[in-house]
Order: structure tokens, then C-alpha cells, then sequence
């Protein structure tokens, strides 16, 4: 057995608390627990497999040397092509200045160039494949293959300036120096031809397009033409805009106008009312009544009664009414009163048809007559303006409903003047730039210009100079690729094993104290020669174990014996089997017996018992005897192998055994062996896929957990610890153990410090 260089001992523990979980676990015990990056495991990695490493980085290195050696001498040329103009100059002549800006001199976006996409173009199959073609007049065995693994395009960058150049670079590399200024050449002398076809190409295809476009823009403009006459002449409008204005306004006249004239209707019908009142008069009475006063006839007869009155007047000053001439002249009255109302009859017959005339007074004076010409006006006032009050209201409904259609054909009419608008600078534009486009297609000067041409680096003498090789790189890029996939490999070669290699990678992984360290010795498991007392300096014992692996079996007894509180008993389990957990018993039982201590080694391992085997014992009779009977533990003859230090075997194998150390049984003679002895020890089976020591870790102080160096699985030591912690079982610590020689390091124990502990509690 092994351990590792560096290893310290821990502190005693001062209290016992619930174990914690493992950083992670697997649910495959091929598959490593998946940790993030860990720089220092990562180095002891590289230490571990540093020939695997290193032999891989010699094989890639080496490959990529003969390749390197191999190379064939590789020749390079370029030459340069301004795509844009630069200066104020150079745009003022460029066609665009002509067709697209009247002669001015355009800013630079009107020349803005997509480079990325340009160089894609140039780099297209369609290029390629011209090319080639001509190339292959001179060479025939020239492909585009060929082409397009030399060929490189891309826009020339000055370290000095913020912007790129416009100018586009294009090298050509091959082995042949002849070939490669043949290639530059004709690329040069494509890529100026395609320049001038392009544009003519586009300008051909946009000039397609507009003819294509025109006759339905014209039919578009023609059917929006017809349709805003038909709506000018449905509506009779010009321009709905003002003469909605001009409606509107006219609304308003009519409005204020018949306001007006019903005000004056009102008054004069109020007017009309009251004359008709103090006459107590229709309209035609009155008339008639005037024209009864105004009658020549009915007046004289008023004046004959008028002298009539007067004489009959001074008669009766002079005679009573009985006297003949009173009488006489009464008489005369009493005729003429018949005659005027005869006169009044028929003048009324003849203007008061049907009409009541008896409301006519005969005798109308020049008031009244006043009040009925004014009547008589009123009424034929009111008639006009009642008459002229409808038509108000009939124009006004007539202006009303032409207003209300206005905002729907304004609408219609808006709308198809912004189309018309549209459709017709459509038009202009298209007819402009289709002539724009016919003479900028007429021009025949190359867009772009060639500022560096086709050639290649030559000496003094005029040979043409290859470029620097790239072996020295190659080989180094090989070394450093060959490192990356060697220490990959040495990675899953790792991972896919999935065992603790050494202490720090159990530190790493499981967090839990490690409170041993035992390293490898020769002959360990082959033969035990347990001394009387604890004295490691025999000389019989220096074949067998070495100085470090005594020491580290008596620094594990130490941190045992001088925990808090003191230790009674204790279960030595591995994760899985041969991990060398008896062998670690044994030599503790031994060291803890020689340090005088009454010490009692149980084997618990029903299964597959190795104690008596070990210590060349019969098992004849055991622990299982006691499980299986009422014997009392002190009638079992134990064996004795030295004055402190007494071994129970397993016993016979019995069936159902192992289920008996989870009975009160058990538990009992536990009670027992403790009460008796220093201390217990009791050497299990594996715990991976087995419950029989399970039943015991409640049961004891403290669980030892063997992790066998380069052999443990990780996922298993994980496994077995989360049981352990569902179990609710008592403090768990970890043992190291080195199985076999070749990973032990030397100098175990040169940095050793008893008082320092690399996990806490």
C-alpha cells in the first residue's frame, strides 16, 4: 500500500454530527459525477498520463514536421482595384453625377458600395468558373478547385485609418510562379469586365422593369382621371374644397335672412292682430267699409242728411216736432236714411259677397279709415311674407342637402386627386429614371480601375520569389494541437475509469474528514507478524512493513483515540469490495492493542468472511453462532491473538445470517462486547449493493470508510455515503488506502503535521 506525498493527519473531532452529502452523484457507475473545471485536478491529470500526453503531442508534432518538410515552395501575387471614387474630381465625371444629379457634385452615399455582399459576388462559382475557363486556354489542367483554394478577396484595411479603404485586394497563391501571374491577370481583366456588365446588366434590367411597370401606371392614371370627371360632372363641382366654403357660407346667408324675415312676419302679424282688434274688422270688411266711404253717391247722401240735419236743427229751435215743416223735414230724413242704407246694401252686395254687413259701419271717419288702409296693408304684407319665409326655407333645405353630401364627395374627390397625385409622380419618376437609365447603360467606361496590377515579388535578378515557408509555424501549431488532444484523451481515459487516484482527488470530491492515510507495503496482505507491545522498531518488521506504514496506522489510531467523545466502537466498510478494509482492520486492531488497548475484532462479513483467513484461524464457531442462539458471549472461546488484541470469526455460514445482524440480538451482544472491551472493531462487507452492514451503523461510534486509491469507483463512494446519510448514521470518516505500488509517492510523511487536518469537522 500507498500515500500520497503531502498527506496530514486530522485533528481528534471534538463532537459527533449527522454526516453531509457528497458533492454529486452519478446514476451510472461508468459515468464520472459531472464537477466543474478544477485546475489543480486537471494538473495532477496531466502528471498521471503525462506519457499519454506526451506521446500524443510527439505524434502530432512529428506529422505536422513531415508535412511541414514536405511542402512544396508556394508563390504569391496581388493586385489592387478602386471600386469607388475618392475625390470631388473623380465623382464630378462618374455617369451618376450626369443622370442623377444634374451636374453637381454628389455626396458620398451616392456611391456607397455593399462590400460584404460584393465580395461574395466576386468570389461566386459563376466568376470562378469564367475564369477558370480562361485560364485553362494556357493551362488545361488548371480547375476551379485550384482557383479557389489560392484565391483570396477582400477589402484592403489601414491600421492607421478608422475606416476601411475602398479598395478591394485580391491575392493568388500557387506553386507554379508562370500559372499565378497568368491567374492574376485574367482575374483582374474579369473582375474590370464584370464591373462594366454589371452595371449595363443592371441598368438593362431596371430599364425591363420600368417598361414593364409604365403601361400599367398609365392605365392607373387614365381609369383615376375618368373617374375624378364623373364625379366633378355628377356633382357639378369644381373644387369641392372652396365651394363647400362657399355653401357653407350661402347657408349662413339664407339662415340670417329668414331669421330676419320671420322677425318682421312676426311683428307685422302682430301689428295685424291689433288693428283687427280696434276695427273689429276682417280684411275684406275693412275693404269694403272703405269703399262704402269712398262711394260718390252714399257721399252725397251723407252730405244731403248733413244739410238736412242743420235745417231740422234750427226748425226745432222754432217749432216742436208735431209742427208740419219738423215733420216734413223728419220725413226727409227718415228718406235719406233709407237711401243710404240702400246705397251701403249694394255697395257691400257687391265687395262683401256672403260676408256679415252688419259689423260694416256706414260711416267710417278718416281715423278709421286710416286704421283699415293700414289693416289692408298688413294683411297683403304678411301674405309676402309668409310667401317669401317658404321660399327662405326651401333654399336653405336645398343648400342644407347639398352640404350634406359635400363631406362624402370631398372625401371621394380628395382621394382621388391623392391618387391621381400618386399615380402621376409614379409615372414621371419611372419615365425619368427609364431615361436616367438608357444613358448611363450607354457608357463604356470601366466603373472600376486597376491602381495595383497583377504581379509577383521578384529579386534583383527578376525571379520571382516564393513566399516564406510556414513550417516552423505548422510545426509548432502540431505541438500545441498535439498537447490539446493528448491531455483530452488523458481526460476521458480518466473519467471513463471514474476511481480516486489519489488523496486530493478524494478531498475534491467527497467532503468529509480524512483521518487516514495508509500507504503501500509489500507483503501487507500476504502475512501479519503482530508484535507483544506497541514497537515499530524490530528488526523483524522491516522486511514486512516500512517505517511510513506503521506510521500511518499509528496516526489513525491517534486521531481515533483522542476524539470527543472517546470512541467504543467502530465498523471498518469500503464501497465496494477489495478495497483492502480487513487489512486495515486488522492492522488497526493491532496498533490500538499494542497501544493497551483491550481490543475486540468482530468479522461481520457473513457473506464472504476474510479474518480467519488472514490469520490462518478455524471458523468453526463465531458471531453467527451467537445470532442463532441464546449462547452467552462469554462461554464462545475467543482467540487471542496477543495480550490485548481477541478476534471473533464470522462463524459458520448459516442462512438468513446476515439478516440477523439488524436483530435485538445483535444489538444486544454489541451492548456486550462494548461493555467489556476498549475497543470494538467490526469488519463489514462491501456497502455497494448490500444492506448486511447496514444494520450496524447506528449502532457503533464511528464508520470508517476505505477508499482504495486507483481502484475505488467515485459514483459507488458517492452512492454509499447518501445511504449512509438516509440511514441517519453516526459520523462517517475516510481512509485512504494505497493498493498498489506504483502510484505510492515517495516521502510520505516529510510534510506530515499530526495537528493539522486537511477536512474539519
Amino acid at each position: 500500500m500507498e500515500t500520497e506525498q503531502t498527506s496530514q493527519a486530522l485533528a481528534p473531532k471534538r463532537s459527533r454530527s449527522p454526516i453531509q452529502s457528497p458533492q454529486s452523484e452519478s446514476d451510472d457507475l461508468d459515468n464520472p459525477p459531472n464537477k466543474g473545471l478544477n485546475l489543480r485536478s486537471l494538473g495532477r491529470t496531466m502528471q498521471r498520463q503525462s506519457l499519454l500526453i506526451a506521446g500524443v503531442a510527439t505524434v502530432v508534432a512529428g506529422a505536422a514536421a513531415l508535412n511541414a518538410i514536405n511542402m512544396p515552395p508556394a508563390y504569391q501575387g496581388d493586385f489592387q482595384l478602386l471600386v469607388e471614387p475618392v475625390t470631388n474630381a473623380a465623382r464630378s465625371v462618374d455617369p451618376l453625377t450626369v443622370t442623377r444629379t444634374d451636374g453637381a457634385v454628389p455626396g458620398r452615399d451616392a456611391f456607397t458600395l455593399d462590400y460584404p455582399t460584393q465580395l461574395q459576388i466576386l468570389q461566386s462559382p459563376q466568376q470562378l468558373d469564367t475564369i477558370t475557363q480562361e485560364v485553362q486556354k494556357k493551362y488545361p489542367d488548371f480547375s476551379v478547385e485550384e482557383l479557389r483554394t489560392g484565391l483570396t478577396v477582400g477589402r484592403l484595411v489601414d491600421p492607421d485609418a478608422p475606416d476601411p479603404t475602398k479598395i478591394i485586394e485580391v491575392t493568388y497563391r500557387g506553386g507554379d510562379p508562370g500559372r499565378v501571374q497568368e491567374v492574376l491577370q485574367i482575374t483582374a481583366d474579369q473582375y474590370l469586365q464584370y464591373s462594366l456588365n454589371n452595371r449595363k446588366d443592371s441598368y438593362s434590367q431596371g430599364i425591363k422593369f420600368i417598361e414593364d411597370q409604365l403601361p400599367e401606371i398609365q392605365q392607373r392614371v387614365s381609369k383615376v382621371q375618368d373617374e375624378l370627371q364623373r364625379l366633378q360632372q355628377q356633382y357639378a363641382v369644381i373644387d369641392p374644397v372652396a365651394q363647400g366654403g362657399q355653401l357653407s357660407g350661402q347657408i349662413n346667408d339664407i339662415s340670417t335672412e329668414q331669421l330676419a324675415s320671420q322677425r318682421e312676419l312676426k311683428e307685422q302679424r302682430t301689428l295685424y292682430d291689433s288693428l283687427q282688434r280696434q276695427l273689429q274688422l276682417s280684411p275684406p270688411e275693412a275693404l269694403a267699409a272703405s269703399v262704402v266711404s269712398q262711394d260718390p253717391n252714399y257721399q252725397a247722401t251723407l252730405g244731403a242728411m248733413q244739410e238736412l240735419d242743420a235745417q231740422l236743427a234750427i226748425e226745432r229751435a222754432r217749432f216742436n216736432d208735431a209742427s208740419p215743416i219738423v215733420s216734413a223735414l223728419l220725413q226727409r230724413k227718415e228718406n235719406l236714411e233709407k237711401l243710404r242704407d240702400e246705397q251701403i246694401k249694394g255697395i257691400l252686395r257687391q265687395n262683401l259677397p256672403g260676408g256679415s254687413q252688419d259689423k260694416v259701419t256706414p260711416y267710417q271717419n278718416e281715423i278709421r279709415l286710416g286704421l283699415i288702409q293700414q289693416l289692408v296693408a298688413t294683411a297683403n304684407q304678411l301674405q309676402i311674407l309668409e310667401v317669401r319665409n317658404q321660399e327662405i326655407s326651401q333654399s336653405r333645405g336645398d343648400a342644407e342637402r347639398k352640404l350634406q353630401q359635400f363631406p362624402a364627395v370631398a372625401r371621394r374627390y380628395a382621394d382621388l386627386t391623392r391618387e391621381l397625385e400618386i399615380s402621376t409622380q409614379t409615372l414621371n419618376r419611372l419615365q425619368t429614371q427609364r431615361e436616367t437609365l438608357r444613358v448611363e447603360s450607354a457608357q463604356t467606361q470601366k466603373p472600376w480601375e486597376v491602381i495595383s496590377k497583377p504581379s509577383i515579388p521578384r529579386n534583383a535578378e527578376g525571379t520571382p520569389q516564393a513566399v516564406p515557408n510556414r513550417a516552423s509555424n505548422l510545426i509548432i501549431a502540431g505541438a500545441g494541437l498535439g498537447l490539446v488532444l493528448g491531455t483530452l484523451l488523458a481526460l476521458l481515459r480518466e473519467k471513463s475509469r471514474n476511481v480516486f487516484y489519489t488523496v486530493d482527488d478524494v478531498q475534491d470530491a467527497v467532503q468529509m474528514p480524512l483521518i487516514g492515510i495508509i500507504p503501500f507495503s509489500r507483503g501487507a496482505k500476504q502475512s501479519l507478524d503482530f508484535p507483544v507491545g506497541f514497537d515499530t522498531t524490530r528488526e523483524e518488521e522491516s522486511r514486512l512493513e516500512t517505517a511510513s506504514f506503521r506510521e500511518a496506522f499509528s496516526d489513525l489510531y491517534s486521531n481515533i483515540r483522542l476524539a470527543e467523545p472517546p470512541i467504543r466502537s467502530l465498523m471498518v466498510c469500503s464501497a465496494q469490495e477489495g478495497d483492502g478494509k480487513t487489512t486495515i482492520a486488522l492492522y488497526l486492531a493491532q496498533t490500538a492493542a499494542g497501544a493497551n488497548q483491550r481490543v475486540l475484532l468482530i468479522d461481520t462479513n457473513m457473506r464472504s468472511p476474510q479474518i480467519h483467513t488472514r490469520l490462518n484461524l478455524q471458523n468453526k464457531e463465531g458471531l453467527s453462532d451467537l445470532l442463532t442462539s441464546n449462547r452467552n458471549p462469554d462461554d464462545l472461546r475467543l482467540v487471542t491473538l496477543s495480550e490485548n488484541l481477541f478476534v471473533l470469526p464470522s462463524g459458520p455460514s448459516v442462512a438468513g445470517a446476515a439478516r440477523l445482524l439488524g436483530s435485538d440480538r445483535m444489538q444486544f451482544l454489541m451492548e456486550q462486547f462494548q461493555s467489556k472491551y476498549d475497543l470494538v472493531i467490526y469488519d463489514t462487507s462491501h456497502l455497494f449493493g448490500l444492506t448486511d452492514a447496514s444494520f450496524l451503523t447506528t449502532h457503533v461510534d464511528e464508520i470508517l470508510m476505505v477508499i482504495a486509491a486507483g481502484k475505488t469507483n467515485r459514483t459507488a463512494v458517492e452512492r454509499v455515503l447518501n445511504k449512509l446519510i438516509a440511514l441517519r448514521a453516526p459520523e462517517v470518516n475516510l481512509v485512504t488506502n494505497y493498493l498498489r505500488e506504483h502510484n505510492s509517492p515517495n516521502n510520505v510523511y516529510s510534510s506530515y503535521n499530526p495537528n493539522v487536518s486537511r477536512r474539519g469537522n
